[in-house]
């Protein structure tokens, strides 16, 4: 058994707003954020449009 590690890091930047795009193309050039649950805050991914709006 071979002791060598690889360490792989992806930063698949604005994933889920790409899939979601991919779902619905009228969000295309849109700001769009996708979030938790409602009231907590939490946005997981955002688009380049929404964070000129300071997301």
């Amino acid at each position: 058994m071979s002791d060598k590690r690889h360490i792989v890091h992806f930063d698949l930047d604005c994933f889920f707003v790409a899939c979601e795009v991919l779902r619905d193309s009228a969000l295309q050039h849109r700001p769009v954020l996708i979030g938790g649950q409602a009231g907590r805050g939490v946005v997981a991914s955002c688009s380049y449009e929404a964070r000129a709006f300071g997301v």
